[in-house]
């Protein structure tokens, strides 16, 4: 029987293969079984893709070497190897497959019959929900430059006239704007002005210029949702990202962009590490087609940044500055991590620097907001705080960043307001339990810290170190330490000590955030294990942490606080850096 993906107008628009149980969406680059994402490395993918492209017909080890492997020579137990690789993954025994066979001396085919899907004349679910954010923020013309070079001057003329057309039918159906359902490829009606003159004009232009003004106009829609900062605004960035790239595989921005998106999905909204590696995979392929471009450099910044290499992503992000010197998400992107850092001086001067060049950028003002709080200048940063809500209310981190200012002031009361009001909202709701387990935990009030801190950690199962997880087990250790029980499970009760080796080995894989030697110290001081504990804390503080609430009011740390080496190095603290007058106004 002929497989439906091998009709050449079906195989050309496929979006996604059904595999058994398997549904590999070429459009997301997701693979799913039954709604759960099983996380592929990308030559793993590459793999799979290849195989069910091809299926029924069985691949030789050269032409799978070559669909996977195109720019290198590889031999036989390399795609050995990686075959060994999916198959783990996909969950497929050798000896009785029922996913991958392996024809001896021929080469490879997927077992079940593969069935095709082209879902892209439908928006994709997460477009439902389009009302909660109606900022559209205005994009630069530099980001573009380089790409309207490679339009034809005929082909700008046709791109300019289909956006006016677009643009004058807009209107919002179903929470979806038809603008975005029509990029999407959910066509309009006929309007009957399809004449020869129009089959004419289109003929001189060719193919190649309407794909990429159709690229273009998925990649500008894509940039408008990536900056309203919400989770399901994000994920219809990516799609219209990768609609961007199917029309022009050579779209570096599209690509960088695409970067930026899973550094955004993994950092903000509690994404998987194969996000953090398709933001580094992105930026890479933006840079091989663009070597010269601002946009690739900051994405591979963005990207490093994520990952904890905190120097790497300096480095990265100044080369990109070199290229285009006033590019102000890489100012605001060096202003945070010199901020990290503990270089907090350095980081006003950047934040200055942005704020006088975009004086109403609201992540700006709340990133300002942040070093100010790290200062200890909790006025000021609660002043520039409120500057950012006022111009964008619905960025939940200023209201998280809000609460926990007013838990480093000890004003308990405000910080629970400001987590009331926001508590319903399903796109950072972990973040807000956590926000509510603070506020019991920094008051010595261990029982509700734990449930709160267990709540969040199971809302985010994939942050296997995170702090939640981690004060959820040591709270909950604690508590039965006292009680004189226990009711910890087994892995629970070797959780600290899988968590110590976890977090040291990401430091061992150059992560320099000070945010994993705090947790480590917490761990340790948990234990009663001082001084380890202290040689953490100090590290934290040479990486940027700043003394603050989080070591000063956390019971955790009650028995190193009462140890004389924490005394002497408290006595040791930096003085307060000089604030500029600029950031008093």
């Amino acid at each position: 029987m002929l497989n439906n993906c091998l009709v050449p107008d079906n195989y050309n628009n496929t979006t996604r293969y059904i595999i058994s149980d398997l549904n590999l969406d070429v459009l997301r680059g997701e693979l799913t079984r039954h709604d759960e994402v099983i996380t592929l490395p990308k030559l793993s993918y590459d793999l799979l893709v290849a195989l069910a492209q091809a299926a029924p017909a069985l691949l030789s080890q050269e032409e799978l070497m070559a669909a996977v492997w195109p720019d290198r020579v590889i031999g036989d137990e390399t795609l050995k190897q990686r075959v060994k690789l999916l198959r783990k993954s996909l969950g497929d025994n050798a000896s009785a497959p029922t996913y991958i066979e392996a024809v001896r001396g021929r080469g490879y085919r997927l077992i079940p019959v593969v069935k095709c899907e082209c879902v892209v004349r439908k928006p994709p679910s997460v477009m439902l929900d389009l009302s909660a954010n109606d900022r559209f923020p205005s994009l630069s013309e530099n980001q573009f430059g380089k790409l309207w070079r490679r339009i034809s001057l005929l082909g700008l003329i046709v791109f300019i006239v289909a956006l006016i057309s677009i643009t004058s039918t807009s209107i919002l159906m179903n929470g979806v704007d038809k603008n975005d359902k029509a990029l999407l490829g959910e066509q309009s009606p006929d309007s009957g002005e399809n004449t020869g003159a129009n089959k004419t004009r289109n003929k001189v232009t060719g193919d190649m210029d309407t794909s990429i003004s159709k690229a273009m106009r998925f990649y500008t829609r894509g940039r408008d949702y990536y900056h309203r900062y919400r989770k399901q605004d994000n994920e219809i960035a990516i799609d219209f990202f990768n609609k961007a790239i199917n029309e022009d595989s050579h779209f570096s921005l599209a690509y960088s962009a695409l970067s930026q998106a899973y550094s955004q999905k993994f950092f903000q909204f509690s994404g998987l590490e194969h996000d953090k590696q398709l933001a580094i995979d992105n930026a890479y392929q933006a840079l091989s087609y663009d070597n010269k471009s601002a946009a690739a450099y900051k994405a591979l910044g963005t990207a490093y940044y994520v990952s904890g290499w905190l120097s790497k992503s300096i480095k990265t992000l100044h080369r990109g500055l070199e290229i285009e010197p006033n590019e102000i998400e890489i100012l605001i992107n060096l202003a945070f991590i010199y901020s990290e850092q503990g270089e907090l001086a350095t980081a006003l001067t950047w934040h200055k620097k942005v704020i006088q060049q975009a004086p109403e950028h609201a992540l700006a003002m709340m990133h300002t907001g942040l070093t100010l709080a790290r200062a200890k200048q909790y006025e000021l940063a609660e002043v520039w705080y409120q500057k950012a809500f006022s111009l964008q209310p619905d960025y939940l981190l200023t209201t998280y960043h809000l609460a926990q200012l007013a838990i480093a002031k000890k004003n308990y009361p405000q910080a629970l307001a400001l987590v009331e009001n926001e508590k319903g909202n399903s796109n950072q709701q972990a973040l807000f339990l956590q926000t509510q387990a603070d506020i019991a935990y920094f008051q010595n009030n261990i029982d509700m810290a734990k449930n709160f801190y267990q709540q969040a950690a199971d809302l985010t199962p994939s942050a296997i170190y995170s702090r939640s997880k981690l004060l959820s087990v040591l709270l909950t250790k604690q508590i039965n330490s006292v009680a004189k029980t226990s009711t910890l499970d087994n892995s629970q009760a070797a959780y600290d000590e899988q968590s110590i080796a976890g977090l040291k080995a990401k430091q061992q894989q150059g992560n320099e955030q000070a945010e994993v030697s705090l947790l480590l110290a917490e761990i340790y001081s948990a234990k009663a294990e001082y001084n380890i504990a202290m040689r953490y804390l100090i590290q934290a503080i040479e990486q940027g942490y700043q003394l603050d609430y989080r070591v000063y009011q956390s019971p955790s740390f009650k028995g190193l606080r009462e140890q004389d080496i924490f005394q002497r190095l408290t006595a040791q603290m930096k003085e307060a850096i000089e604030i500029d007058s600029f950031f008093k106004q």
